[in-house]
């Protein structure tokens, strides 16, 4: 059952959030053969969504459409109430700012010359364990999307990570392998293989997605994503319904 959990109807454009927004995703997810596919815009939209287009959508699309959203995670953002009451079928939570720092934002790049790189990493995988310690997240986006314009720590990331890992496989949450890494000036699925390998020393489970925001990223690079995996020694992926977690043999 080859899922893409993290696609982003809205993209960054924002509501209105109906079918016809979503259709040309649930097509391009068929078309790449895929079965399954869960929309998990940012959590800024939460308040724009309609519940009641994902059944209607799944009507028409041909495919199975789960329930998500994309947190963004900050201890200061204590919104998890707004969460309660709704149909998830699972819950990323990612990283995307170190305190008022939005490093992976266009025009933010020069944050990292300004500050020490190893510390820049160890402050981005510790809060990435801050999400993951809540138990709120089933998976955990992008795990190190802080490599996104290439800046690489002196210190070996797998060292700098480990905290951030130990508590992800504490936590029962699920790691993305996350392709859009090799669309941004990295050109690196999200995470590296170094950390993927360390994840399945931890029996940290997986799942693959597009990170799309636009339906011809729907499912980009898997195949790509599956040998990674393989070569690794992961056979089977995660998937999810009513925030419950099951397995499907890598496809």
């Amino acid at each position: 059952m080859p899922a893409d959990y993290h696609l982003h109807g809205l993209g960054h454009e924002g509501p209105p959030h109906n079918v016809e927004r979503l259709l040309p995703f649930a097509r391009a997810a068929h078309r790449a053969g895929l079965t399954e596919i869960g929309f998990a815009e940012h959590d800024f939209y939460l308040a724009d969504l309609d519940f009641d287009v994902f059944a209607r959508l799944e009507q028409c699309g041909q495919i199975k459409v789960r329930v998500g959203l994309e947190v963004d995670f900050s201890p200061d953002k204590q919104h998890w109430q707004e969460l309660d009451g709704r149909p998830w079928d699972y819950l990323i939570g990612s990283v995307h700012a170190i305190g008022d720092w939005a490093f992976d934002y266009p025009g933010e790049e020069g944050g990292f010359a300004s500050r020490d790189i190893d510390t820049i990493y160890a402050d981005y995988f510790a809060l990435v364990g801050r999400a993951a310690a809540t138990g709120l997240f089933q998976i955990i986006g992008h795990l190190d999307l802080i490599k996104i314009y290439g800046h690489r720590p002196r210190q070996p990331v797998v060292e700098l990570a480990e905290p951030a890992l130990q508590l992800i496989a504490a936590s029962g949450a699920v790691l993305e392998l996350n392709t859009a890494g090799l669309f941004k000036p990295v050109a690196e699925i999200y995470p590296s293989p170094e950390l993927l390998a360390r994840a399945f020393e931890l029996n940290i489970p997986v799942t693959i997605s597009s990170d799309a925001h636009a339906p011809e990223e729907v499912g980009r690079q898997r195949a790509q994503a599956v040998e990674i995996l393989r070569r690794i020694g992961y056979n089977c992926l995660a998937t999810f319904c009513r925030r419950q977690m099951f397995t499907e043999p890598l496809a």
